[in-house]
């Protein structure tokens, strides 16, 4: 059957309200007729440079309405859209374009330059599409260029030939051989999660929906899919406001925002720049909280300053499409050390917690969560040894068809019935002979008074080969080492106080938005070889 993906998002909405604004930035607003229009132009003119059936087109654009358009635009030409970081070096922006060979790159004219740089290693892409361009630098030599802006009239809108089975999209994440790998997600993937959020969260035709998730992560597809599906108005902030606090609740309240699925650390940043006041943002509804653990004490400020909004807990990996299990939190947590849980599965999904033995945990237990259903991914992008290590038969099942992913996480069933996360199995650490969880230091840290953000991690000692326990925060003000960590021997075990708390100004992340620990652990180099850390 044709993709009922496509078909919601971009031809319902065209017919049922086409003068409605279904995308907003901060340069222009489209409507749902133009949305359609500028999307058929995409298709017609990939179509026109040879894209077939589920050729993959890499978008590598800057953030804006255009790159939701590009991506509609190629899931209508039937091929699979492939987002890559605006501000990626090109040497990562080519790991992506030889892993998955696209037929065709989406860029803009600023782009061309490397492209060219880049010469024969972008072997396999038959056509560059330049949206936005004014023709006034020099076409790449070795790849035929083609301009949007040169389709102005367009033949009748190809049919649909995709369909639910077919992949939608290859989002790449970071791999642990420090290559990207990418998951590989299909229409029906994506129908089955929004379907869901839109009932579960409620999503209407009259919502705005406010987005900050970068392109290149899961967390776009719920600000794309869920918003154009429910016939909603998606508003991107720009990167200027994500920057700067006041300027994304201005962005809120100019623009009457309802709903809002943020990363964890933007909510964090937030938190602790002292910017929430009760009186902002009050057409905010709905906050939607994910992609790692919201600190309690920053949930709580939340809670307390708007006590009269709906904060939900969401968890999902990028291979199981987007929230696996999420939990309303209700009441404000008591205190800053109360785990908040990521609560149940959500429709069409189950999550399973497997011991070492392959064996259901046992409420209280620790156990690595897996997740079965209609959300699994497709797996990894031209790399089967890699697919077949995560997504796996299911061990309680006689059923070798029944697939299960493993997270690599650790989570809890508590007696309430609710799941609590516990942190990643290979952020363990093994020190002096005790197994010791990071993630349980780092809570212990986040707990303290003035403490932003924490993290902890095992490093050699200055001039030694010795390993230690270093803890690093992002603290409001100035702190004094040793008072933290006589705190942290108050709370944890002697072997799992860090043996010294190095402060910086900010803990660094990923273009994700999640906890960089390789940038971290090369900050520590630096501060062994006496340089500056902060």
């Amino acid at each position: 059957m044709a993709s009922y993906l496509l078909q919601s998002c971009l031809d319902a909405g065209s017919l049922t309200h086409p003068d409605k604004a279904a995308l907003v930035d901060d340069r222009e607003t489209l409507s749902y007729r133009a949305l359609r229009e500028e999307a058929e132009r995409v298709a017609h003119a990939l179509r026109l440079g040879g894209v077939k059936r589920q050729d993959r087109v890499v978008i590598w654009m800057r953030r804006s309405a255009r790159v939701v358009v590009a991506l509609l635009g190629t899931l209508k030409a039937d091929a699979i859209y492939v987002p890559v970081d605006a501000k990626a070096p090109l040497e990562r922006v080519q790991k992506v374009i030889g892993d998955c060979r696209p037929a065709a790159v989406i860029c803009e004219e600023g782009s061309l330059p490397l492209l060219e740089e880049a010469g024969d290693r972008l072997a396999g892409v038959r056509m560059l599409l330049v949206c936005g361009g004014k023709k006034e630098i020099p076409r790449p030599r070795l790849i035929p260029t083609l301009y949007l802006e040169e389709f102005s009239e367009l033949p009748a809108p190809p049919p649909y030939r995709n369909i639910d089975a077919d992949a939608a999209y290859i989002l790449y994440t970071s791999g642990s051989t420090g290559s990207p790998k990418g998951v590989t997600v299909s229409h029906l993937n994506v129908t089955s999660y929004i379907d869901w959020a839109l009932e579960s969260f409620r999503i209407v035709p009259d919502d705005k929906v406010l987005g900050t998730a970068p392109f290149h992560f899961d967390m776009s597809t719920f600000d794309i899919f869920a918003s154009l599906r429910a016939g909603a108005t998606l508003f991107i902030a720009s990167e200027r406001q994500l920057l700067f606090p006041n300027s994304l609740l201005d962005l809120i309240e100019r623009n009457g925002i309802t709903i809002w699925k943020g990363v964890s650390s933007l909510l964090m940043y937030l938190s602790s720049t002292g910017c929430l006041k009760p009186q902002r943002i009050p057409t905010l509804d709905r906050v939607l909280f994910g992609g790692e653990v919201l600190p309690t004490r920053h949930l709580i400020n939340w809670m307390s300053v708007f006590p009269s909004k709906r904060f939900y807990n969401v968890y999902g990996p990028t291979e199981a499409t987007g929230i696996s299990a999420y939990h309303q939190v209700v009441k404000v947590p008591a205190t800053a050390e109360e785990p908040v849980p990521i609560g149940s599965a959500c429709a069409n999904t189950e999550i399973l917690l497997l011991t070492e033995e392959n064996t259901l945990a046992k409420p209280g237990q620790p156990g690595e969560i897996c997740i079965r259903g209609s959300g699994l991914s497709l797996g990894y992008w031209n790399d089967e040894e890699k697919t077949r290590g995560a997504f796996v038969p299911n061990p309680l099942s006689n059923n070798l068809q029944d697939r299960i992913y493993r997270t690599g996480d650790l989570g809890m069933v508590r007696e309430d019935g609710l799941l609590e996360y516990l942190g990643r199995k290979d952020f363990q650490i093994k020190f002096m002979g005790y197994r010791i969880e990071s993630f349980e230091v780092e809570k212990a840290m986040l707990a303290l008074e003035g403490v932003q953000q924490a993290a902890v991690l095992l490093c050699n000692a200055p001039g030694g080969d010795i390993p230690e326990l270093v803890g690093f925060v992002e603290f409001a003000g100035e702190a004094d080492d040793r008072l933290l960590l006589e705190a942290l021997g108050r709370a944890l075990p002697a072997y799992m106080v860090p043996k010294r708390i190095v402060q910086l100004d900010r803990l660094p992340l990923s273009d994700r938005g999640k906890l960089d620990r390789s940038a971290l652990r090369e900050r520590y180099r630096q501060f062994q070889a006496g340089g500056m850390v902060a």
